[in-house]
């Protein structure tokens, strides 16, 4: 993982940029997330019943609207968003940057590329999940297996979310999401590989996805996925400060 924030332009060709954001650290009192975020943004961060989501969600969604604005050159609030018809966030359909935005817990995960359509997904490794009797209701044959064969009930909940991971960001990255089933993707070999949607239907782009896991991320499971191709992962660890560094003062009397 690299620290830093070099902004360009767009990220660099045949890479992805991933962010990684500490969602609980404090930020100083002057800080004004609101001025950056959309007026629909804003409404979702009142709706929220507890303070600490609401914190984490406006810090990841302005964290979104910084990194779109530092590669596009443009103000962060006023950076359009739409939505395709299974509802994944994107900009204008004629850009040329892709990404998606993920967080569990405290930490916040988002990914930018030219190298097409993008999905990311992390999860915390502490949870009670009942990793097998999910993974037999939900998952392929092959996944479940792997999960019933693990030596002990932590392992078993660590292969589980690896494989939640994946399969969540390859249909993240097709655009469709847990909806359309994830027994539809296999992601059963751990090295890096291509899947495919399994009887995707013809509105499901990209016939085949390549899924890799993210590096080692302390207490949390993560990956990435996006079209076949000779793409690489950038990831490194990003704060707000960071982010506002890396403007030099262009957004100063905004931010």
């Amino acid at each position: 993982m690299k620290d830093g924030l070099p902004l360009r332009k767009l990220p660099m060709e045949g890479t992805i940029d991933v962010w990684l954001i500490d969602l609980d650290r404090p930020l100083g009192s002057e800080v004004k997330l609101d001025n950056i975020l959309s007026g629909e943004e804003r409404n979702r961060a009142e709706r929220f019943i507890f303070s600490r989501y609401a914190s984490r969600f406006r810090l990841c969604r302005a964290m979104l609207r910084l990194g779109l604005a530092g590669y596009l050159q443009q103000n962060p609030q006023e950076i359009v968003l739409t939505a395709n018809c299974h509802g994944k966030p994107r900009l204008d359909a004629n850009s040329a940057l892709h990404f998606n935005v993920t967080h569990s817990d405290g930490l916040g995960a988002i990914a930018f590329t030219t190298a097409g359509e993008v999905g990311i997904d992390v999860e915390a490794y502490q949870r009670d999940v009942e990793a097998l009797d999910i993974a037999n209701a939900n998952f392929t044959r092959n996944e479940a297996a792997m999960i019933a064969e693990a030596l002990s009930p932590q392992e078993q909940v660590r292969i589980f979310l690896r494989l939640w991971t994946r399969k969540e960001a390859v249909l993240k990255a097709a655009g469709c999401g847990i909806p359309y089933g994830l027994d539809k993707v296999d992601v059963s070999q751990l090295s890096v590989n291509l899947v495919r949607l399994i009887g995707a239907r013809s509105e499901i782009p990209g016939p085949c996805w390549r899924v890799q896991d993210l590096e080692s991320i302390d207490g949390f499971a993560g990956a990435i996925a996006a079209p076949a191709g000779d793409w690489s992962i950038l990831q490194r660890a990003v704060s707000y400060e960071d982010v506002i560094d890396g403007f030099a003062g262009k957004f100063a009397g905004l931010l």
